[in-house]
């Protein structure tokens, strides 16, 4: 049994994307758990692993159109390699936005929409084989996982009580913990929304206090994938100057 769990506050968003997970699982057994009344993404994910039935969790946004039509079969055969698998990630965190970390340190692709009218953008960060190892973080958009997992590690909702952060904390302390993480690269997924949001460098910043001694120097930033839109001159001060420099000084 998988179980697939999904945070949404938007009913055709919640039906859409079930239609599509019980398309690509039709042959193996699945579940679909709903969360629509989340206080933060960390919350809705922990009350509904309570209610899980399945061996394997998959987290997933409410926008994302599985394209592999083989889907089922990748998902089986990289979880019986590797304990968290995603379709994007680092194998070098140095911030709480996983790109930062930049080439070479950065895996996998994401198909998102252009415009209505002008087809997709395909992100590849690098895909040099289908399924690659050792990764240290995972993007939260397709995050899944074996139970012993989230028997070990749960979402930090106490600090992360809103809707961004919570992947790359979650990812990066199971990868603390001991558990083998991947980035299938074979698994072609689309996914409707940007995700950026004026809160995001709030919880960055909590990410970056919170492992400040367990993330690596920040040598590759000239190369961040993820855009961060500045509304004033100040707010880009902000975002250029990371409060973990101030931190690591002071330390």
């Amino acid at each position: 049994m998988t179980s697939f769990i999904i945070c949404s506050i938007d009913p055709q968003k919640f039906r859409d994307v079930s239609q599509d997970i019980r398309q690509r699982m039709a042959s193996s057994p699945h579940e679909i758990i709903g969360v629509h009344d989340a206080k933060s993404m960390c919350e809705g994910y922990n009350r509904a692993i309570e209610h899980a039935r399945g061996e394997r969790l998959v987290f997933c946004h409410d926008d994302i159109e599985i394209l592999s039509p083989d889907f089922a079969a990748k998902l089986d055969r990289h979880l019986s390699r590797f304990d968290l698998v995603g379709v994007a990630g680092t194998d070098r965190v140095i911030h709480g936005i996983w790109s930062f970390a930049g080439p070479p340190y950065i895996f996998g692709q994401i198909a998102q929409p252009y415009s209505p009218a002008s087809g997709y953008d395909v992100s590849i960060f690098s895909a040099p084989r289908r399924i690659v190892g050792n990764m240290q973080a995972l993007d939260g958009l397709f995050v899944a996982c074996r139970r012993s997992v989230v028997e070990k590690v749960r979402f930090d909702e106490q600090r992360f009580d809103g809707w961004h952060g919570y992947d790359v904390d979650f990812t990066f302390a199971a990868h603390l913990a001991g558990f083998k993480l991947a980035v299938a690269c074979d698994i072609a997924l689309i996914h409707t929304s940007r995700g950026s949001s004026e809160k995001l460098l709030h919880y960055t910043q909590l990410f970056n206090r919170k492992y400040l001694d367990r993330l690596y120097p920040m040598a590759n930033r000239g190369f961040c994938v993820q855009q961060v839109r500045a509304m004033s001159k100040a707010e880009i001060l902000e975002i250029m100057t990371p409060r973990i420099w101030d931190e690591a000084e002071v330390k």
